[in-house]
C-alpha cells in the first residue's frame, strides 16, 4: 500500500491549528503503520529541512518540486495539471494507492488514485470580511465545493463541521467522516521552570492563547475584562494576551486599561503546558471554529475554561466549560467572576478530567488509517 500525503501545510514555520492537526497525526500513522509506504508531497523554492528532520523514518519518502506557487496554483486549477500522484510516480516510481490532504487545497489527481480531504472549517465562507484580499482570491481560485465533490471521502474535525458542509456545499452525508483531533499525553508533562521570568508574567492572569485576529473576538474580550475589573476589585488579576498579534489592537486599548492587560506574543510550544496552568482561567470567545485546538490544551492541564456557545466548541468542551455568547461582553464578565469560585472550579476540572479522555492523537490516527485502508 503507497500513501501519498501533501505536506504543503508545513510549508513555512507557522504552528496554528492545521499545522499542529498535520504533524502530530502523520507522526502516529507513520509509527503505527509500518509496512506501509508514505510518500509527502510539497512544493517549495527551498529545501524544506525540518520535513526531512521531522519525518526521518524507513517507510517515509518526500518528493519535493520547486515550480513557483502561483503558476503551479495557477495550473492546478484551471488546468487541473500536473496531476500530484503522477509526479510521485516520476519521482519514485511508486503508484500512489490513495492521496490524503490534511487540509482544502488544489489536489488534481489521476482518475484512479482515491483521494480523502480534511475540511476543518468553513470560516472563509461564513466570515469572508476576515480574510485579506489575497486569501479571498485565493478561496475563490480553490473552488472548494468543486475540489470537495471531486474527492472520495471528507474527514471533518468536528460534527458542526460536518453539518456545515451538507448544508453550505449540498454534500451527502455518506461522503463525510467526523474524526477529532489529538492531544498528546506528553503535552501536560512539559513544564518551563522559569515561564514566570520569560515572559514577565503577572501572579494572577486570565489566559486567551492563539492567534490575534478579528474571529477571535478580542475587541469583546478586551469590553468584557473591563467590565470584570470595574464591577469588583480585582486589580490582582490581569488579561495576558498570548499569540500573533495586530500592534493596532494594542494600541486601541484604553489608557486606563492597559495597566491591566498584556501582551506577550508568540509563545514557544514547549512552554504552552506551563502558561496554561498558570492561569486562573483559559478564555476563548472565538466567533467561529472548526474545532478549537486550544481547549484541549487548556482542558489537558486541568484549567478552568470560559469559551463560547457557537459553532464546534461545545461539542469540544461538553459540560467541562461555562459557554457565553460571544457577543455580549456583560456574559462573559460575569462568567469570569463565577470561574474564580472554588466550587465552580473544582466541577469543571473534574469534568474536564472525563471530557480530555474523547481526544487522543492516537484514536485520531486510527479512525484515519480505517478511510485509508491501513492495515498493521
Amino acid at each position: 500500500m503507497v500513501i501519498g500525503i501533501d505536506v504543503r501545510p508545513l510549508i513555512g514555520n507557522n504552528m496554528s491549528g492545521v499545522e499542529i492537526y498535520t504533524k502530530e497525526l502523520l507522526l502516529q500513522l507513520f509509527q503505527l503503520y509500518p509496512k506501509t509506504t508514505f510518500i509527502l508531497y510539497c512544493n517549495a523554492a527551498k529545501k524544506q529541512n525540518h520535513l526531512y528532520q521531522l519525518f526521518n523514518q524507513p517507510n517515509v519518502k518526500i518528493v519535493h518540486t520547486r515550480l513557483p506557487n502561483k503558476l503551479l496554483n495557477f495550473s492546478l486549477s484551471w488546468f487541473r495539471w500536473p496531476k500530484i500522484d503522477e509526479t510521485i510516480r516520476k519521482k519514485t516510481g511508486l503508484k500512489v494507492n490513495t492521496f490524503f490532504c490534511p487540509d482544502l487545497r488544489l489536489t488534481p489527481l489521476s482518475k484512479d488514485c482515491k483521494k480523502i480531504m480534511v475540511v476543518h472549517d468553513l470560516s472563509y465562507h461564513h466570515f469572508p470580511q476576515y480574510f485579506s484580499l489575497r486569501t479571498r482570491l485565493w478561496y475563490k481560485l480553490l473552488n472548494p465545493k468543486k475540489e470537495l465533490q471531486k474527492s472520495d471521502h471528507i474527514i471533518t474535525v468536528s460534527n458542526f463541521t460536518k453539518q456545515d458542509l451538507i448544508k453550505t456545499y449540498g454534500l451527502d452525508t455518506k461522503k463525510i467522516t467526523t474524526i477529532y483531533e489529538g492531544i498528546s499525553n506528553e503535552f501536560a508533562t512539559k513544564t518551563e521552570q522559569n515561564i514566570t521570568s520569560k515572559y514577565n508574567l503577572p501572579p494572577k492572569y486570565f489566559l486567551f492563547l492563539a492567534t490575534i485576529e478579528p474571529r477571535k473576538n478580542i475587541q469583546n474580550l478586551l469590553k468584557a475584562f473591563s467590565i470584570f475589573t470595574q464591577k469588583e476589585d480585582h486589580d490582582d488579576i490581569k488579561l495576558v494576551l498570548a499569540g500573533k498579534t495586530n500592534p493596532k489592537i494594542f494600541a486601541a486599548v484604553p489608557q486606563s486599561q492597559k495597566k491591566n492587560i498584556q501582551f506577550i506574543g508568540f509563545v514557544d510550544e514547549i512552554d504552552k503546558p506551563a502558561l496554561y496552568a498558570a492561569a486562573q482561567a483559559f478564555i476563548y470567545p472565538s466567533l467561529f471554529e472548526g474545532f478549537g485546538l486550544p481547549l484541549l490544551e487548556a482542558m489537558k492541564v486541568g484549567t478552568p475554561i470560559i469559551t463560547s456557545n457557537t459553532s464546534s466548541m461545545p461539542e469540544v468542551v461538553g459540560d467541562s466549560a461555562i459557554l457565553i455568547n460571544p457577543n455580549n461582553p456583560e456574559e462573559i464578565a460575569e462568567a469570569m467572576s463565577q470561574i474564580l469560585q472554588p466550587t465552580i472550579k473544582k466541577e469543571l476540572q473534574e469534568k474536564m478530567d472525563h471530557q480530555i479522555q474523547k481526544f487522543s492523537w492516537e484514536k485520531c490516527a486510527k479512525q484515519t488509517a480505517k478511510l485509508l485502508s491501513l492495515s498493521a
